[in-house]
């Protein structure tokens, strides 16, 4: 097909080849809108499928973060949000030390 491609193109004058680079141009236009609405469409199928939305699977991270431990520390206002110990200490955990409190209040007893 390149040799016809070749054939059309050395055959061709320079308003020819200034029309079919333009139709070109716009060929490919098209041809983009089409693989975007694919894409998408085929992404909305698979994110249904896992029961999630487009914008999770974009978000989302394979590596999960190792666990250090059992939680040691809990916050008293939201008992969901622990802190092992290790590594940073969290934003709340923090706050509250600033702010005069012992960090050991918050320990979960053992």
């Amino acid at each position: 097909m390149s040799n016809t491609i070749d054939e059309i193109i050395k055959s061709s004058s320079i308003e020819q080849l200034q029309t079919l680079i333009i139709r070109a141009e716009e060929e490919i236009e098209h041809k983009k809108v089409d693989e975007i609405e694919s894409t998408r469409n085929e992404w909305l199928a698979k994110a249904t499928q896992l029961g999630m939305q487009p914008e999770e699977i974009l978000q989302y991270s394979s590596r999960r973060r190792k666990s250090t431990g059992k939680p040691r520390y809990r916050n008293p206002a939201n008992p969901d949000q622990t802190w092992t110990g290790h590594g940073k200490k969290p934003g709340w955990l923090k706050q509250a030390v600033e702010r005069g409190a012992n960090q050991e209040t918050f320990r979960i007893p053992e």
